[in-house]
């Protein structure tokens, strides 16, 4: 009984602490908003609100095919700007978006489709990883394809 007692107490401490799963749920809803106010900080052309989502060293960055060849690039998200006169719209699509949390880190896959000027453009999928801060949720790294064949445009 004694060699029961000494794991089913500490077993008991440590289930106790774990999160709820309503607390859980909480995470990945505030992880998805931070997406989701980026998609939006895009389409209103707010360079400030954009740059405010991520952090100080966060990076950005894509990859696509052109010419046969595969095509990466990075940069930084407080050398964004964007252009007047340009309405981007980006959509994270109803399908296929998957949130994952584990303690202060995130991450958000999600198929998107974007349009320029009512144009679509391509789709791709986002790759967010987010870091919580005292501040809250901020984007870490954002990692993006652009494809422009096989896209399921509504």
């Amino acid at each position: 009984m004694k060699k029961a007692i000494r794991w089913i107490i500490p077993l008991a401490i440590g289930l106790g602490t774990l999160a709820s799963p309503a607390h859980a749920q909480d995470s990945k809803n505030e992880v998805l908003q931070v997406a989701q106010d980026l998609l939006d900080a895009i389409g209103k052309g707010d360079t400030a609100a954009f740059r405010s989502l991520f952090l100080p060293h966060a990076m950005i960055y894509t990859v696509r095919e052109k010419d046969g060849q595969t095509v990466t690039a990075s940069r930084s998200p407080f050398a964004a700007t964007f252009r007047p006169g340009t309405v981007v719209k980006e959509e994270m699509k109803d399908h296929g978006v998957d949130v994952r949390v584990q303690g202060n880190m995130a991450q958000v896959w999600a198929p998107y489709n974007l349009w320029v000027n009512g144009t679509f453009s391509h789709c791709g999928v986002d790759v967010f990883t987010l870091l919580k801060t005292n501040e809250g949720w901020r984007i870490a790294a954002l990692s993006y394809t652009i494809e422009k064949e096989g896209c399921e445009v509504p």
